[in-house]
């Protein structure tokens, strides 16, 4: 086996931990009066039904598995991404845009809102939430437009601003996140069942938090817009509806008070840490001396890679070693940046201090789409510097103009696997065995 394949074999193992209907399976369950989400039950009423409403990537194997597990009479309601695999359950099925609201994500957000206000109070409601959910289903508060929202939400993403930043502001510019959608809903009991994709796991920020209270501020969405240098990129209409707020002239979004939200369940069914535990009881298996760094790697991705880089190549070990990490970090873009995403510019900054030894970076999005490509992302190891001087890659170009996915293409280095159907960030795989 080679180091290449190894690597391989490990993320796969932590991708397939995080099966979005294992980890339904596993924290859903129903008795005769009772739906159990976790250690959590929600009461059903005799003359009741039970509705799934799934958003995000992984809605159709979530709301697969949640209807097997609810029984006869349930109903739904699925929201994904344009080519995610859609329920095999005979659910209605809306398409959003992802990563930026389009079209098809407004017409779903305006459907999801209907349909959660048309449930009867008797009724039990189980929201399903998923990696791309703040994107897929969108419909702007009341005063805001779908054309900015969309322009926002493109700022935002070049801005290298956090998940909590961004949603912040996303947040308050939305009528379905920020708790917005479970209180539409007229169902007396409800709860939520996610699978995180965000770094440190705030429900808060899992889909930017429909059935939530927003622990944020229109005072901390402006700090963000502010600390990024947003203002000139942001639409006016969007600065002077955040100000409106800020000033009290906008409701602000439900707080930890609300008692719906507040005594309404929301379990975590499945994690980075998961898909981390997973990848590192392979590696083990396979021979390596494993250290796993954190599920909370953030910051700009071009020195987080490298630090990564150097650890994997610092430590003290005769045999094989497997370093391990995961979380989400940022890529700053400028105008005129090449094609890439995070996963492909953290392999491609890898590869100088990697050359000539034994040892492979490879960094993969769980859900196997990378930024706009078509790569989940990339890899690199000790021969790599060699094959890109041969090519005439000049990387340290490629890393100053973000354009990782043509360099890695030309040096074999692309990782493809179409979507996964689950999103838990991103795995980090470095390897190295002894002379």
């Amino acid at each position: 086996m080679t180091l290449a394949s190894d690597a391989f074999a490990i993320a796969r193992a932590g991708i397939r931990s995080v099966d979005p209907g294992t980890a339904v399976r596993h924290t859903f369950r129903r008795s005769r009066a009772w739906l159990e989400l976790g250690a959590r039950r929600i009461p059903l009423s005799p003359a009741g039904r039970i509705h799934l409403i799934a958003i995000g990537k992984a809605a159709g194997a979530m709301i697969d598995a949640a209807i097997a597990v609810a029984g006869p009479g349930a109903d739904g309601l699925a929201v994904t991404p344009r080519g995610y695999p859609p329920p095999r359950a005979p659910i209605p099925t809306l398409y959003g845009d992802h990563p930026v609201p389009g079209r098809g994500s407004f017409r779903a957000g305006r459907r999801l809102l209907d349909h959660v206000a048309s449930i009867p109070a008797r009724d039990a409601v189980v929201f399903l939430l998923s990696g791309g959910g703040s994107a897929v289903a969108e419909s702007p508060a009341e005063g805001v437009s779908p054309t900015e929202v969309a322009a926002t939400t493109r700022a935002l993403l070049a801005s290298g601003a956090t998940i909590s930043e961004m949603n912040a502001i996303r947040r308050h510019l939305s009528a379905i996140k920020g708790g917005r959608l479970a209180l539409a809903t007229g169902a007396d009991r409800f709860g939520s069942i996610a699978i995180s994709d965000v770094v440190g796991d705030a429900p808060s920020d899992i889909a930017s938090g429909p059935t939530v209270a927003d622990p944020s501020t229109f005072g901390d969405a402006l700090h963000a817009v502010d600390a990024h240098h947003l203002r000139s990129r942001l639409p006016p209409g969007v600065l002077r509806y955040l100000e409106s707020g800020d000033r009290g002239r906008r409701p602000e979004t439900p707080k930890g008070g609300e008692p719906r939200l507040r005594r309404a369940p929301f379990v975590i069914a499945a994690s980075n840490r998961v898909a981390l535990a997973a990848s590192a009881r392979e590696a083990r298996r396979r021979g390596y001396r494993v250290r796993t760094l954190s599920s909370w790697m953030t910051g700009e991705t071009r020195e987080i890679a490298e630090r990564f880089t150097r650890t994997l190549m610092a430590a003290r070990s005769q045999g094989r070693f497997a370093l391990l990490g995961g979380g989400e970090t940022t890529v700053t873009l400028a105008r005129g940046s090449g094609r890439g995403g995070r996963n492909q510019e953290f392999a491609l900054a890898g590869l100088a201090p990697l050359e000539g030894r034994r040892a492979l970076v490879l960094s993969i999005g769980t859900d196997g789409i990378d930024g706009p490509t078509d790569a989940a992302g990339g890899w690199v190891d000790g021969r790599s510097a060699g094959r890109a001087r041969a090519r005439g890659v000049d990387v340290t170009a490629a890393l100053g103009h973000h354009a990782s996915y043509d360099a890695l293409e030309r040096i074999g280095g692309l990782v493809r696997t179409g979507p996964t159907g689950t999103n838990v960030m991103d795995l980090h795989v470095g390897l190295r065995r002894g002379r």
